[in-house]
């Protein structure tokens, strides 16, 4: 920049350009990174990461002040524009607010070994080594053997054009390495475009036949956040590997070799979703997924150090979470592969449900038991559900019948509904008016058992009206905190009761309140208690 006769700076000089005082700001930041770490040895790791970050770089051996290096122009020996003005941008901020380091007692560490394939040749020799290092042996001993798996594509960004999988990562048993094969330079493939359209089976290159063996082998369940997904992705671009839930030429191949991560978590309650929450969950703060690595060209060649990270991360994260929820969640008793085996073909709670229900594959005795008796959890937690959102129903019924005016008899109709009992009405002529006069008498009945109102007038209907109003008091005098709560009621008939159930969608989103009724100061049916009626996403 230039100065002016007054001192005071102006704006870029012409000569260098409009991004030249926005370079020298940020080198200058990232001088101050490196003049931090010559000072303080502690920070040095920090500096490196930003260093890192920023250029999409491995971590340099020698220290971070030989790694990037600015004159006193502010120019990046590399000279290109674009790459500077990112680069000192991420270190800048990386060096603005350094990342905590985790105090998680167990943080998670990457396999040992990772190994990058990038020809089938490749791919195959470490599937041999790993999973069949005997040719003539087969995997259909029976041994259940759990891996990670994910995968990742070239990010698509036109409408209407799916790009085909990338890269397949899968660990070993053991979690102790990973294969990353990029599947898309082992086949020669290319990006797909509107005209000319990824087409499966097209490729001249076949896709790894011992890749193919292992996802299609029944003994090896694939674990993952929406595996089964990952599995029908594979299947789609390349038809040599089967879709879960279908067999092979063989016949071989059954239903269920995964197990997703999301069916644990709605069996058993788990309060997180997705792979970083359930990590975190876990012991795992320390895991992080850039979004910036996530939408990366998967397709290019060779993975940045940052994308090997990433996807090795994504493969042996899976694997650990699922073997730290065995060993918070699982029976006594019961190993990771049998615990892991209950769940396998799995996708949703309600695939889960009827697991438990008709315990299809569950062998063990323990896990029997242990799936029996939470689906029974089940069923009385939906019983519950249904009884707490047929007291809140009640609740605005009689709060309705009290504001506007609704008649008794349809009051009490509604409350017939929503507490699954019978009212009736019978009615009769009164002779004691007079044959000719048309008065009549009537009554409520509850159940057909329990007479709980009666009433008379000049006719039949003025009879009935009379017998509701009556049942109506004496159902409000006996079942106060058992059908309904007239705290709540009265909440309901306050001034902002319509604009807060407009905004809360009804009864079904949210009632929560705090009354008399019960031994805990609350009713029966209460959940938890507020002074008054809010929606329940309310901060």
């Amino acid at each position: 920049t230039r100065r002016r006769p007054g001192g005071a700076r102006s704006g870029p000089d012409p000569g260098l350009g409009a991004g030249a005082g926005f370079m020298r700001r940020s080198a200058l930041s990232v001088l101050r990174v490196l003049r931090m770490t010559a000072s303080d040895p502690a920070s040095a790791a920090v500096a490196e990461m930003a260093t890192v970050r920023g250029t999409k770089r491995a971590a340099p051996s020698q220290s971070p002040g030989d790694e990037v290096e600015v004159d006193a122009r502010g120019v990046h020996p590399r000279g290109r524009a674009g790459e500077i003005r990112r680069s000192f941008a991420a270190d800048a901020a990386s060096a603005a607010q350094p990342e905590e380091l985790s105090t998680s007692s167990s943080p998670y560490v990457q396999p040992a070994d990772i190994h990058v394939a990038y020809t089938s040749k490749q791919i195959d020799a470490y599937v041999r080594a790993e999973f069949y290092p005997n040719e003539g042996a087969s995997s259909s001993d029976g041994a259940i053997r759990l891996v990670g798996l994910d995968v990742e594509a070239r990010p698509s960004r036109v409408k209407g054009v799916t790009q085909p999988i990338a890269l397949v990562q899968v660990t070993t048993p053991d979690n102790r390495g990973c294969l990353l094969a990029h599947v898309y330079g082992a086949m020669g493939l290319v990006a797909a475009t509107p005209s000319r359209p990824f087409v499966p089976g097209s490729a001249s290159i076949r896709f790894p036949p011992l890749l193919a063996r292992l996802l299609n082998d029944p003994n090896v369940l694939a674990v993952g956040q929406g595996v089964a997904e990952d599995l029908r992705q594979i299947a789609r671009s390349f038809p040599e590997v089967n879709p879960p839930g279908k067999r092979g030429a063989e016949g071989r191949r059954e239903v269920g070799a995964f197990v997703d991560l999301a069916a644990v978590v709605d069996f058993y309650d788990v309060p997180a979703s997705g792979l970083g929450r359930l990590a975190a969950h876990c012991g795992f703060p320390d895991v992080s997924k850039p979004k910036s690595v996530q939408v990366s060209d998967w397709s290019r060649t060779p993975l940045t150090d940052a994308q090997v990270r990433y996807a090795a991360q994504d493969a042996s994260l899976s694997l650990w979470v699922l073997e730290r929820l065995h060993a918070q969640y699982a029976p006594r008793g019961v190993n990771l592969s049998t615990w892991a085996t209950a769940f396998a073909g799995c996708e949703t709670r309600k695939d889960v449900a009827s697991r438990c229900k008709r315990l299809d594959g569950v062998v063990d005795a323990t896990m029997r038991e242990h799936m029996r008796a939470r689906l029974e959890r089940w069923r009385d937690e939906e019983g519950d559900a249904r009884r707490v959102k047929a007291f809140r129903k009640s609740s605005l019924a009689l709060a309705r019948h009290d504001e506007r005016g609704v008649n008794a008899r349809s009051t009490l109709a509604q409350l017939a509904q929503y507490m699954n009992v019978r009212i009736r009405f019978d009615h009769a002529r009164d002779d004691r008016a007079g044959p000719r006069n048309g008065a009549a008498t009537a009554t409520v009945v509850l159940n057909d058992v329990e007479t709980i109102g009666r009433g008379s007038g000049s006719n039949k209907k003025r009879a009935m009206a009379a017998a509701a109003e009556d049942a109506l008091r004496h159902l409000r005098a006996t079942k106060d905190g058992e059908w309904w709560c007239e705290s709540l009621v009265k909440t309901l008939r306050g001034p902002n009761a319509a604009d807060l159930m407009r905004a809360t969608g009804g009864v079904a989103g949210g009632l929560e309140w705090r009354c008399g009724h019960g031994d805990d100061a609350g009713c029966a049916r209460a959940r938890s208690g507020v002074a008054a009626y809010v929606p329940r996403n309310a901060a």
